[in-house]
């Protein structure tokens, strides 16, 4: 069977799409979509319906949602103001308006339309194979498709009780399910199942590992709503589906001032954190994996747990890990992204001669991560990481920004941006945005870098005192590196508290023998104001660190 409208044409036994007889690239999604919408042109077809063919019912963000309908208008020349072709009916769907001919193949084979035909475009021969490296794409692509349904872990969150006396609060219960569901879907990692599967286990005790069997999870998530006596109690875990063992379960209770704002911080706030804490997870399974058997996503979850160890030999065995990542899976934009970001954290902790070449690469990889998913925010976290360490501010605040839009719980991207801005002079921004990093993951592997950084901003505003503080609860944190107690020892030197100025910087000694004044002056190369760097070579030497 074959469609035609305009200057197109649909061989479904080709799956290809032609114009004027040439053959028009479009995503395996894209050109699904299409598909679905001229079969059904005489008809609206509501966004449900799309979602339960094009992504067999999945759980997909808004964001994906709209990326393939704006790129199938892309594919056939279309735009969402002109709408000469797919048109948005509001609150309905969306309806195909191009007149369509259907055509059989063989029917198809014989005709030949030549140019000027009255009332019809210009169209040659139909194309029987497509151009062969856009074919071999194609391939790579579906068979990603194919090991990313079979690797990806899954969740299943079940609807949240309503354990208040009040029958009329189940609609604060769903509102909460339907949010933490809505923002989970946004970590491009991790499989959510649709709330349509996980209605029936509404109400009574679940057990996680009949959850599991029925719906396919990995994981599960349950909890429970209590609104009374002008405050609302919430309480959430996570278990394991394959033994039922609980993970994580964290008790919650707010006063009842605005409910509605209530529920977007708490499903802000849980799907941040259940996010890393999945991540660990996967982390710890992968580890436990025969080096032979790890595949693509084995080996981006090993490298990761070697990344967040913050030393050389961590991030030596993370790049090993990111590149059999993507050996194993080119498509995989996760592992360009966490290479990008091995190559960031490598620019920050190599010798200084390394670093010009560390970044570049870090950006291309960066780069690379974005064309392969435009819809992960992790990658494009990395590439405003990789922009601000390269002094591109405006670039990186976009890149970050996009990252923040298509994921609004992802507590790295607030970190980036508020390191970002710090570096513009932006103190007060900076430190807004890594509290609520901190706030939305508060056990995050970076946790000593936010302490950290919210340290640098408020030396950069004169405020020593608060500075030194959060240098100490960066200190605190296992994998914290010298650098906060150089940050602390500035801090206390600025301070004039020259007995604990003393015992930071000769904490920071043990660590870093080598350390000098002028260590502090390579390592801040991304910091474009010399006010700063002055007053933090100062508070060193006033601590006892020695100049070069």
């Amino acid at each position: 069977m074959k469609y035609r409208f305009a200057e197109f044409e649909i061989d479904l036994g080709q799956h290809e799409l032609r114009r004027r007889g040439s053959p028009v690239h479009a995503e395996p999604q894209v050109f699904d979509l299409i598909v679905h919408l001229v079969r059904n042109h005489d008809r609206v077809v509501s966004k449900d319906e799309l979602i339960d063919n094009i992504w067999n019912g999945r759980i997909i963000s808004e964001a994906a949602f709209s990326s393939r309908i704006n790129g199938a208008r892309r594919v056939l020349g279309d735009s969402g103001t002109e709408q000469q072709f797919i048109k948005t009916l509001h609150r309905r769907g969306f309806r195909f308006v191009g007149d369509v001919e259907e055509v059989s193949s063989s029917d198809a084979d014989a005709v030949k339309l030549v140019p000027g035909e009255a009332g019809g475009p210009e169209r040659g021969p139909p194309s029987t194979s497509v151009h062969p490296e856009i074919s071999q794409l194609d391939d790579v692509v579906s068979e990603a498709i194919k090991a990313e349904a079979i690797t990806r872990p899954s969740i299943a969150v079940l609807p949240f009780q309503n354990i208040s006396n009040d029958p009329d609060n189940e609609y604060f219960s769903y509102g909460l399910t339907e949010d933490i569901i809505r923002l989970l879907a946004r970590n491009r990692w991790l499989s959510v199942i649709s709330r349509h599967s996980t209605i029936g286990f509404l109400g009574g005790a679940v057990d996680a590992r009949e959850v599991g069997a029925q719906l396919g999870a990995t994981y599960v998530m349950s909890g429970s709503v209590r609104k009374s006596d002008g405050s609302v109690r919430i309480a959430a875990e996570l278990a394991r589906a394959a033994d039922g063992q609980q993970l994580w379960s964290e008790k919650y209770e707010f006063q009842l001032l605005n409910i509605f704002d209530i529920q977007d911080e708490m499903a802000r706030q849980i799907a941040a954190t259940i996010e890393p804490e999945l991540s660990k997870v996967e982390q710890q399974l992968a580890a436990r994996k025969p080096p032979e058997s790890l595949d693509a996503w084995d080996c981006y979850q090993r490298g990761l747990w070697n990344l967040w160890r913050f030393t050389t030999p961590g991030f030596d065995s993370a790049e090993e890990y990111f590149q059999r990542s993507i050996a194993a899976d080119p498509t995989f934009a996760r592992g360009h992204g966490a290479l990008s970001y091995v190559n960031i954290q490598r620019s920050l902790y190599d010798t200084p001669e390394a670093r010009e070449t560390r970044l570049k690469t870090a950006l291309h990889q960066a780069r690379t991560a974005v064309s392969l998913d435009e819809l992960d925010c992790f990658c494009h976290c990395a590439l405003g990481r990789a922009l601000c360490l390269t002094r591109q501010n405006e670039e990186a605040s976009a890149a970050i920004s996009l990252s923040l839009e298509l994921n609004p719980s992802f507590a790295q991207a607030y970190f980036a941006q508020g390191f970002n801005l710090l570096w513009c002079g932006r103190e007060i921004e900076a430190e807004t945005l890594l509290d609520r990093a901190t706030i939305l993951s508060p056990r995050d592997s970076h946790l000593w870098s936010f302490h950290h950084t919210r340290s640098w901003a408020h030396f950069s505003l004169g405020e020593y005192d608060i500075a030194a503080e959060f240098a100490r609860r960066a200190t605190r944190q296992a994998n914290a590196t010298y650098r906060a107690y150089a940050t602390l020892a500035a801090s206390l030197g600025r301070l004039g508290d020259h007995a604990q100025a003393s015992a930071a910087a000769a904490e920071l000694m043990t660590r870093k023998s080598d350390y000098t004044t002028g260590t502090a002056g390579r390592e801040l190369f991304f910091c474009k104001d010399a006010r700063f760097l002055s007053e933090y070579t100062e508070g060193l030497r006033s601590a006892g660190v020695r100049d070069d």
